[in-house]
């Protein structure tokens, strides 16, 4: 829960008696009432679309845009404010010590957190493997000899007092026999969304794995992927060898995405991708073959 007095505490800014469930970016739907920003007009559809949304930091002027209902907090730089909250919230979290089965495998070159972390039974947990904090590893999991899981993410903000790195106060939740490959990289999310790697997905070697990505169930994904931050796969998606998928891309169940694709754009219920950037692959056939005639 978030009061008027932690925001006090954490950014220095004063407002009226004002308590919200959680932060969260402007689509997000992850609380009853959520606190968000708005650092360009151009987002205020975005923010008045979501129900959720009970307040903004917002700039002078860009209050009038706002939804009736929404509370305006007005402020010189939105983004400062809200990741400095953000910050401040992944500093006082409270974590529990961590549970570890006595039924899991661990090698003792491992090394995991003494809080924050659960591990349940038949966890496979191979040499050099490092588990920081707000991880859970399911049942039956499987992590390879040198994946790195909790670690911050790649999330530095400009802002008008300088450069912001952003902490992250969210988890890393691996399911139900599921397997992170040798030296993969599994960056924790934010509260307002979790990393999750769903039941009986499959990770090879040198993927990374970025904040707040979100696989269904049996998904393939092959070595040296990169999945940046927000993405949404359905079940039994295929990522192959050096796919790199934008932010905030949604792939649906079934989907193909070929070996080196880049992926900038949704990928539909089992549609095939190729290329960069990625079309559908007959179409990206078609073109080659084309291109080759002329």
């Amino acid at each position: 829960m978030i009061d008027s007095d932690l925001i006090k505490l954490a950014t220095g800014f004063e407002s009226n008696a004002l308590c919200f469930d959680g932060v969260g970016v402007a689509d997000s739907k992850a609380f009853e009432s959520v606190l968000t920003f708005m650092d360009n007009s151009k987002y205020v559809s975005t923010v008045n679309a979501n129900d959720k949304v009970k307040a903004v930091f917002v700039r002078e002027g860009e209050q009038s845009l706002l939804r009736g209902d929404i509370c305006a907090l007005v402020v010189d730089d939105p983004k400062w404010y809200f990741f400095t909250l953000v910050n401040y919230l992944a500093l006082v979290k409270v974590r529990s010590t961590s549970v570890v089965s006595a039924f899991a495998s661990i090698h003792d070159s491992a090394t995991i957190a003494s809080v924050g972390v659960i591990v349940e039974d038949d966890v496979v947990i191979e040499p050099g493997v490092i588990i920081m904090e707000d991880v859970t590893i399911k049942r039956g999991a499987v992590i390879r000899a040198g994946a790195v899981l909790g670690v911050n993410g790649f999330e530095h903000k400009r802002t008008s007092r300088g450069m912001l790195t952003v902490a992250h106060d969210g988890e890393v939740i691996v399911e139900e026999r599921s397997e992170i490959g040798p030296n993969n990289t599994i960056i924790k999310g934010f509260s307002y969304r979790n990393t999750v790697i769903g039941a009986d997905t499959k990770l090879d070697a040198l993927v990374h794995y970025a904040h707040g990505v979100q696989s269904g169930k049996r998904c393939l994904i092959a070595a040296a992927a990169m999945l940046a931050g927000h993405v949404t796969l359905g079940d039994n998606v295929w990522i192959g060898p050096k796919a790199s998928i934008s932010n905030r891309i949604s792939i649906g169940d079934g989907a193909f995405v070929t070996l080196g694709s880049v992926v900038v754009k949704d990928v539909g219920v089992g549609e095939k991708v190729t290329g960069n950037f990625a079309v559908p692959h007959t179409k990206f056939i078609r073109n080659l073959k084309k291109s080759l005639k002329e």
